[in-house]
């Protein structure tokens, strides 16, 4: 028999070998996570008719004569290049952008997919929608992973309930504003002073000067005139400062003359000299019989600083406390906290004492009774622990700029799971009813030195073989491995235009092949009819 029937046999066996894996691809065109195969051919057994010979003496060398007998499969590898990214609306669909495969198991083995169309069990477990298989990564205990630990199922159990944790810790931080000052003002002004039938009229100005509660007063005449030894003067200024509480602090002019005030220029028409007794409420500013008293003046306290905040008790119930910034004086505050509902056992009260740069220096905590204490303490309704909470005020500011104050508290009450989100590095974050964001678990990606060596499983699964190395199981975004793209799913890397390519090929070697035995055939029956 002709060993060209045997060659065109082994071309119609290997290019329908090839039509099947090009007819696979094409039909998992729209397989989420597919990854195409490609088929290459070698040539099988050659049968050598006359071997070579080496040139010698003046003859040259003859090379050898050898007949192929036909083609074999010379390997079907899978492509394992990415497939183009389609976004989705569903937070448990997953891909991966760069190398790597999802890790799935069965509950006995694990398996490896590119196929991220994940959802949620009966069980609340993460699986693969078409197969079943547990996603698998790490569970985090209280928030924290710990990738150190041995794979095991993603479960998100919608409705799951966190304890609640009771506050301990109060931090301030923000800005109390330096300029921060009362305001002073003459409740009837101008001033009327008299003395018989000649009167006058003052007008009193009160202005900040910037320093705390210290305001500038400029006395101008209405009516009448100001006169000392040196001759008509235009106004009588000076300095009043006032202590937290309203009272007088000290009142200080700017000149040492003696003012005199008078209805006119006529000398009969003095009405007296201007006296000021800072040691007198009742007669802070006089002139002949009339008086100004301290409660002749509006003074209007700086409005504290204000912030309130819920705190927690053990059993996760809500209470509101406020703090309040008072300023006692320049770089000098007072802090005072308050409950309506809860009964204050520690910390009520203390001082902030600012530097010249404007951070703090200096706290002081007190009790009600005024003995030196730690901390905040309350007493609170029910069986619920008492609350002990560190309150810092380390991070306050006091510059010249609007007041702005920030606190930043830890506890929080018991909640449910919600909803949960993905991110690029897999970790899963539970969004709970109480408003805190917890991490749920972190979902593993494995990569492997051959990629290629990977045997198939049904499902669009891979498996371990003896040629793709073992699987390096890690965070997404490590060692290599690519990072996780929440609600996308990665499609079939198959490309049409390519395959059709190489189907056409494909179909034209097959034809080829036929011709080589029908050409073969009409050869051998020739043979035949030599008889005739």
């Amino acid at each position: 028999m002709m060993r060209s029937l045997y060659s065109g046999v082994t071309g119609l066996r290997t290019h329908q070998t090839k039509m099947d894996v090009i007819g696979n691809n094409i039909a998992n065109v729209n397989t989420v996570g597919f990854k195409g195969s490609r088929v290459t051919f070698q040539e099988i057994l050659t049968q050598t008719i006359r071997g070579a010979t080496a040139p010698q003496d003046d003859k040259g060398g003859i090379n050898p004569m050898q007949v192929g007998l036909g083609v074999g499969l010379g390997s079907i590898e899978t492509v394992h290049k990415p497939g183009n990214l389609q976004g989705t609306s569903n937070a448990s669909d997953l891909a991966i952008e760069g190398d790597g495969f999802f890790v799935v198991s069965d509950g006995n083995k694990n398996y490896y997919t590119r196929a991220g169309a994940f959802s949620l069990d009966d069980d609340n477990n993460l699986v693969s929608s078409n197969t079943g298989m547990t996603v698998m990564g790490w569970m985090a205990v209280n928030g924290k992973i710990y990738l150190n630990k041995p794979l095991e199922r993603i479960q998100i159990v919608k409705g799951d309930t966190i304890e609640p944790v009771a506050t301990s810790n109060i931090n301030y931080s923000g800005n109390l504003n330096a300029n921060t000052t009362g305001k002073l003002e003459l409740k009837a002004n101008p001033w009327v002073v008299s003395s018989g039938a000649h009167s006058a009229r003052l007008h009193m100005a009160l202005e900040p000067t910037g320093d705390f509660n210290e305001f500038r007063f400029v006395i101008s005449p209405v009516s009448g005139r100001i006169t000392t030894v040196s001759g008509p003067q235009a106004n009588i200024t000076g300095v009043i400062e006032l202590n937290s509480d309203g009272s007088i602090k000290s009142i200080q002019m700017d000149s040492t003359e003696t003012f005199t005030i008078s209805a006119s220029d006529d000398p009969a028409s003095v009405i007296g000299d201007l006296v000021i007794d800072p040691s007198d409420p009742s007669s802070l500013f006089a002139v002949g019989g009339e008086k100004l008293a301290l409660s002749d003046f509006l003074f209007t306290p700086a409005d504290p600083a204000v912030t309130a905040l819920q705190i927690i008790d053990s059993q996760g119930n809500e209470h509101e406390i406020t703090m309040k910034f008072t300023k006692l004086a320049n770089n000098q505050w007072r802090w005072e906290v308050d409950s309506p509902n809860l009964e204050t056992l520690g910390a009520a009260y203390g001082e902030i004492t600012f530097t010249s740069g404007g951070t703090v220096q200096n706290v002081t905590y007190f009790d009600a009774s005024g003995n030196v204490a730690s901390s905040l303490r309350f007493r609170v309704p029910g069986d619920a622990d008492v609350l002990v909470i560190q309150a810092a005020f380390d991070k306050l500011t006091q510059f010249a700029q609007q007041t702005d104050l920030k606190r930043d508290h830890n506890g929080y009450k018991a909640g449910t799971l919600d909803d949960f989100l993905v991110d690029t590095r897999g970790v899963i974050t539970g969004i709970y009813s109480n408003g805190l964001n917890r991490a749920i678990g972190q979902i593993a990606v494995a990569n492997f030195a051959n990629p290629a060596g990977l045997l198939r499983a049904p499902g669009t699964l891979f498996e371990e073989s003896s040629n793709s190395g073992a699987a390096q199981i890690g965070a997404p975004g490590t060692g290599g491995r690519g990072s996780v793209k929440p609600s996308t799913l990665e499609m079939s890397n198959v490309d049409l235009s390519e395959e059709f390519t190489e189907m056409i090929i494909t179909q034209r070697g097959f034809q080829a092949n036929s011709r080589i035995i029908t050409a073969s055939d009409e050869m051998l029956q020739e043979i035949v009819n030599l008889r005739r």
